[in-house]
This record gives structure tokens, C-alpha cells and sequence, in this order.
């Protein structure tokens, strides 16, 4: 990077309340600077035209702070810092510069520079980041960068709907999910626990009725010897019982659960081998007392112990059918707990997401609507913070940039309307003493035409009066005056005088008319000058009218 030397160390203060403007194209080149920049930099308008602007740059300046400066500007955006420039003669000064492009038809054509006086606090802090930056060789960058440099409103609004179709679709996927699983979960707490129970219940039922069916044998064929349905029935009944049971057998079965039923079954073979089927032997035979004695000795007590390894089987199936229900019932409520949760932490994340993309849209519109209004009040003096992101941050860029136009025309007028009035002042004095002094020859030139009148007036006077003596010296009348002359020849004296006067008077007469004319000229000079007059005091009204606008704007 160029270094400018040599440097005195000097400082040259910026006048407060001004401001040093410059503009270069592209590539850095300057194509404008105007008188105050022109004045502190200590350079000549035509030694800063066409030179790279870095003819101001001073050394203790890190490349570092510049660098961030072109990043930021090629990528449309504003930049502002404190910086140290160098004078001509090595003197420097301190600014707070804002840099702007200049945009036409949509594309940079180049770029403004606007410096004002910077305050103290500022240059310390300065001086502390230049020193840091040329310890680490870093600086604060303004140029962007980050995750948040995507926070558009196109993408914000994008994304929510993205997001919102996501926790539509979770939703109806764990909504769906769950009616699946507790649908699955109540079918295989039907099938693996409630049909094991009806099944060793019915089987149980169905014992029973054997044991009924041989006990009204019993009673009835004491009254009619007649034992055939009830033969029949508990011929029904068993085969319902080995349907039932190898069912049951085929669905699955814990350790604890086998055991019970392989007890239940041994129970219940041991009381149709031991009980039931001798009990029906003997009624079959017609043997009434020995089926009964049957009865009361093997049927009735088999009988208690199957129904005792029953109860037990049931007790167990009902225990484990209770824990699966409270399973089922836990993960259909953790699931719901897991619906809830996702439906709370969906609506805080979109309450968080809206109060974030208000901020970072709503908040900077806002202010840029408050600009927008402080410049149509007519004041410019606010900041426009450019530190968003997204098209709010492009709004307030552009506002910012608008502003700092705007500064700098009503800067230019009010230099351009100072120099119309000193201008216009300059001439009204021109205008005042040419008039005076047209004026003063118009008089003057009247005098002479005065005087001129009266000479020819004389003169005429003067011819008459020569030719009376002509008129006399023909009569030969004497003259006491001219006794010794002879009258020939006064005759002749007098007629020439008299031609000579004539001639003299017709001369002032044509000088008299021409000094008329001048005089005329003088008179409508003055006229025009007068006119011109009353032209430049409309335009240092207008002038004043210009202040009266910068002003407004102040």
C-alpha cells in the first residue's frame, strides 16, 4: 500500500458544521472535491482531479481499516469510520467519514465520500483500533457476513411455511403413529391376554358343566334311567375344551405362565381321567351308586383342584393383563405428553421465530418510516442505522444513502446560493455606480449642450449683427472704429465674417443635436441599468430563498 510522507504530526481541526466532499468513479480516482476538502486537504483542485484518493491517505492508517471499507462498498452497502487524513504538507486531520456508491440505472458508477469534524471520543477510540488492528491485523468488520446475512423477509417467510408444513406433517405423522400403536396395543392386549383368559374361563365354565352334567344324570336317571343328552353333552363340551385349549397352547407364553398352565392342565386331565370319565363308565353301565360314589370320592374333589390351578392361572393372566393395560396406558400418555410437548415447543419456536422476524423486519421498517418523515420535516440531521440485514437493511441502506445526498446538494446550494449573493452584491454596487455616473455625464452632457445653445444662439446674434455692418459699410455709412479702412474693402471684411459666424453656427447646431443624441443614449443606458439592477436583486432574493430552503433543511 502507498505511504505518503513526509508527516509533521500536526493536527489541522475540521471546522464544525462543515463538509468535505469528494466522489471518485470505480477504481478510486477522484472526479470531484469540493472548496472545503479542497481547503483542509491543502491540495489543488487540479492536483486531486484524477488522482487516486489515496493522495490524502495517511500512514498511520492500517490497511486493514481500508480493505473493510471496499469490502463493504462492493457490496453496495454504506461504510463509516473514524479516519486520520494527511495534508499536502504532512498535516493531518481527523473525520467521520461516511461512504456511499453512487448507483445509475442500478449499477455502482462510483462513489461519495462525506467528512465531517470528528469528536474526541471518537479519535481515541481511533487510535485504540488502529493500534489494535496493527497488533492482529484485524478489525471490526462492517461489511456483513454470518448466518444472519440470510435473514431476508423471502427466506424468513420461506422458511415459516417450510417450518409450518414440517410440524403439520410431524404432527399428523405422531397423531397418526400413535392411533396405530395404541390400536395395535389394545389388539394384542385382546389377543395375547383377554383371549387367554376367556379361553381358560370357558374352559373352566365348560368343567363345570361336565361336573353338572353328571350330577343331573345322577338325579334324573334315579327318576327315569334316561342318560343320553347329558352323554352328549359332555361329549360336546370336551371337544370344545381341546379346541380351546390348543388355541390357547399356541399363543405366547412366559416361563411363569406355562407353568401355570401345564399345572391347570395336568389338574384337569388328572380329574377326566380319575373322575369324570369313570363317572360316566358307570352311567353308561347303569351303575347309579358306584358314578355316584364317583362323585363325592374323585369327581368333586379333582374337580377343587382344578378349578383351585385355574383360579390361579386367572389370577396370573388377570395380573399380567392389568400390567399390560397400565403399559399401553403409560405410552399412550407418554405420547400424548410427546404430542403436547411438540405442539408447545412448535408454537414457542413460531412465537419466538414471529417476535424475531418482527424485530428484525417490522422494527426496521419502522425507523425507516421514522427517516423517511424526519426528511420530509426537513431534518436531516438523524442517523439511519445500516446495520440490518434482508431487505429492511437494504430499506434503511438506501434511506441512509438518500440522506447523505441530500446533505451534500443542500451543502452545494448553500455554497452555490452564497456565491449568487456575494455575485449579485458585487454587481448591484457596479450597477449602482454606473448609474451614478451615467448620471453625473448625463448632467454634464446637458450642460454642454446648454452651453453649445447658447453659443450658436450668440453666434446667430453675432452674424446678424455682421451683416447690419455689411449692410452699412455698402451704404458707405463710416464707422468711428474702422475710419481709416477703406469701405470696399469693410464691406468685403464684413460679408466674410458674417459667412464665417454663419457657418460656425450651423456647426454648433449639428453638435448640439449630436450631443442630444448622447445624451438620449445616456438616458436610455441608464434605463437598462436600472433594469439590470432590479435583475440581480431578484436574483439575491431568490438567493435568499435558497438559504431559507438549506435552512429548512438544516
Amino acid at each position: 500500500m502507498k505511504k505518503n510522507f513526509p508527516v509533521t504530526g500536526q493536527e489541522k481541526t475540521v471546522q464544525e458544521g462543515i463538509r468535505l466532499v469528494s466522489r471518485t468513479d470505480t477504481k478510486g480516482i477522484v472526479t470531484f472535491a469540493n472548496d472545503n476538502f479542497v481547503a483542509q486537504s491543502g491540495f489543488s483542485r487540479d492536483e486531486l482531479l484524477g488522482s487516486s484518493h489515496n493522495i490524502v491517505r495517511h500512514p498511520d492508517v492500517p490497511p486493514i481499516v481500508f480493505e473493510d471499507m471496499w469490502d463493504t462498498l462492493k457490496k453496495g452497502l454504506p461504510w463509516r469510520g473514524t479516519v486520520k487524513n494527511r495534508c499536502k504538507n504532512g498535516d493531518h486531520y481527523w473525520v467521520d467519514a461516511h461512504v456511499v456508491p453512487v448507483r445509475k440505472d442500478g449499477k455502482t458508477i462510483g462513489y461519495m465520500s462525506v467528512r465531517t469534524a470528528a469528536s474526541r471520543e471518537a479519535i481515541e477510540k481511533a487510535e485504540a483500533l488502529y493500534a489494535e488492528a496493527a497488533r492482529t491485523g484485524q478489525v471490526p468488520r462492517q461489511s456483513g457476513g454470518g448466518w444472519r446475512r440470510f435473514m431476508t423477509v423471502r427466506n424468513g417467510a420461506a422458511l415459516g411455511i417450510v417450518f409450518v408444513t414440517l410440524m403439520m406433517i410431524a404432527g399428523g405423522i405422531l397423531g397418526i403413529t400413535g392411533l396405530t400403536l395404541s390400536s395395535q396395543a389394545m389388539s394384542g392386549l385382546y389377543h395375547e391376554e383377554m383371549a387367554p383368559v376367556h379361553a381358560i374361563g370357558r374352559i373352566n365354565f365348560l368343567m363345570a358343566d361336565n361336573r353338572a352334567q353328571v350330577a343331573l344324570s345322577l338325579r334324573e336317571d334315579m327318576a327315569s334311567g334316561k342318560t343320553r343328552g347329558h352323554m352328549a353333552a359332555l361329549e360336546r363340551n370336551r371337544l370344545e375344551i381341546d379346541a380351546l385349549w390348543n388355541t390357547y397352547i399356541k399363543l405366547p407364553r412366559g416361563e411363569q405362565e406355562r407353568a401355570l398352565a401345564d399345572a391347570y392342565w395336568q389338574a384337569r386331565n388328572h380329574y377326566v381321567d380319575s373322575g369324570l370319565k369313570p363317572a360316566r363308565q358307570a352311567l353308561e353301565q347303569g351303575d347309579f351308586a358306584a358314578a355316584g360314589k364317583v362323585m363325592d370320592e374323585q369327581l368333586n374333589p379333582l374337580y377343587d383342584e382344578a378349578n383351585h390351578r385355574a383360579a390361579a392361572l386367572l389370577d396370573f393372566l388377570s395380573v399380567k393383563a392389568r400390567d399390560n393395560f397400565e403399559a399401553v396406558a403409560q405410552r399412550n400418555h407418554l405420547i400424548i405428553v410427546v404430542a403436547v410437548a411438540g405442539i408447545t415447543a412448535g408454537c414457542l419456536i413460531v412465537l419466538f421465530a414471529g417476535v424475531y422476524f418482527f424485530r428484525a423486519t417490522v422494527v426496521p421498517l419502522q425507523s425507516a418510516v421514522g427517516a423517511l418523515e424526519r426528511i420530509a420535516e426537513g431534518n436531516l440531521s438523524g442517523e439511519a442505522d445500516t446495520s440490518g440485514f434482508g431487505e429492511p437493511g437494504r430499506v434503511m441502506t438506501g434511506v441512509a444513502i438518500m440522506q447523505l445526498h441530500l446533505k451534500v446538494m443542500m451543502d452545494e446550494i448553500r455554497v452555490s446560493s452564497g456565491s449568487i449573493r456575494e455575485q449579485c452584491h458585487r454587481l448591484n454596487t457596479t450597477m449602482m455606480n454606473l448609474a451614478e455616473h451615467s448620471e453625473e455625464q448625463h448632467d454634464r452632457v446637458y450642460q454642454t449642450v446648454d452651453a453649445a445653445t447658447a453659443s450658436a444662439e450668440g453666434l446667430g446674434r453675432l452674424a446678424e449683427d455682421a451683416e447690419r455692418m455689411m449692410q452699412l459699410a455698402e451704404q458707405g455709412i463710416a464707422v468711428a472704429d474702422v475710419a481709416d479702412v477703406d469701405t470696399g474693402d469693410l464691406a468685403k471684411m464684413a460679408h466674410d465674417l458674417a459667412a464665417a459666424v454663419r457657418l460656425e453656427a450651423f456647426s454648433m447646431g449639428d453638435t448640439v443635436g449630436q450631443m442630444n443624441q448622447v445624451a438620449m443614449l445616456i438616458v436610455e443606458n441608464r434605463g437598462e441599468v436600472q433594469g439590470a439592477w432590479a435583475a440581480s436583486q431578484r436574483l439575491e432574493k431568490t438567493a435568499q430563498e435558497l438559504d431559507k430552503l438549506v435552512k429548512y433543511f438544516d
